[in-house]
């Protein structure tokens, strides 16, 4: 060919040299990373599930003081951890390693590939450089061995039901959360408390004072004249410490005016003349009548 005929031949056959060149490369570069990640999936560098393995997840039961104050609890986990025997070396104590012939000891391979060199983790030893010969008889070789632990958790003052904390257990991490019980005399909202105090009709009417429990102490409550039933008296800070925040929450204490099923004479005739003087009674009082003069007891 001479001329632009042979210009045009030359330019052709360099674009499909080019293009051959290309295909070759890139299956170069796949085979590449089928050898590599291939290699690592099969290795313990590759093992994600080891790696990223979950937290063990507990339950703790707790009664409302505890979860309200605060406690030190003792609590027994069973968790896969270092061996005790080896001390997560794998080889039985007295026992030696042998060297890794297949990287040197480096824990390290090459891969060779082309015009590629990479190195990753030995397929042989996992990346420790050694060999196990005599395993651990707990472990098996692995360096963790599942095992029983008592620990104390610090359970914070004010935790509240379903909450959940994660603690260090040895070399291992465990969720714990709180179930925590209904108190027969205390409803929680928040980190404030309520809860209900009977009284008399005559501490209802006339005032006094009267004695509630409270999460700390026993509480003196001063009840005032004409209270209502329902009505709330505020205990400022006497709640449950504020966990995100500073200070205490409140006890608001929900006033019950306790009615007796039973009365004395006496206390009938009491009753009766002061249902005479009442003026803002809607309906009938059993015992007395209105006439036109006013209101009489039947006895009158």
């Amino acid at each position: 060919f001479a001329g632009p005929q042979a210009e045009r031949h030359c330019i052709r056959a360099f674009r499909e040299s080019s293009r051959l060149r290309g295909a070759a490369d890139i299956e170069t570069r796949c085979q590449l990373q089928r050898k590599i990640f291939g290699e690592f999936s099969s290795s313990s560098f590759g093992d994600f599930q080891s790696v990223f393995s979950q937290p063990q997840e507990y339950i703790m039961e707790l009664t409302f003081n505890q979860a309200a104050k605060g406690v030190n609890k003792e609590f027994t986990v069973n968790i896969t951890d270092t061996c005790e025997r080896c001390d997560g070396k794998g080889n039985e104590p007295g026992t030696k390693m042998q060297n890794c012939h297949y990287c040197g000891g480096s824990g390290m391979e090459t891969i060779n590939t082309g015009p590629f060199v990479m190195r990753s983790t030995c397929r042989r030893c996992g990346g420790r450089g050694s060999i196990i010969t005599t395993p651990c008889v707990v472990c098996r070789g692995a360096g963790q061995a599942k095992q029983k632990k008592k620990v104390v958790i610090p359970v914070p003052a004010g935790v509240e039901d379903g909450q959940t904390v994660r603690m260090p257990v040895g070399k291992r991490e465990i969720f714990i959360t709180f179930r925590v019980q209904k108190s027969p005399v205390f409803r929680r909202d928040g980190a404030d408390i309520h809860s209900d105090l009977f009284i008399s009709i005559a501490q209802a009417l006339l005032g006094g004072t009267a004695r509630a429990q409270g999460l700390y102490e026993t509480i003196n409550v001063t009840i005032p004249p004409g209270i209502q039933t329902d009505q709330k008296i505020r205990m400022s800070g006497k709640g449950i410490p504020r966990i995100n925040s500073y200070g205490y929450g409140d006890h608001y204490i929900h006033i019950k005016i306790r009615v007796p099923k039973r009365l004395t004479s006496r206390q009938q005739s009491l009753m009766l003349s002061y249902a005479e003087d009442e003026t803002d009674v809607e309906g009938t009082v059993n015992g007395v009548t209105s006439t036109s003069t006013g209101k009489r007891s039947t006895g009158n």
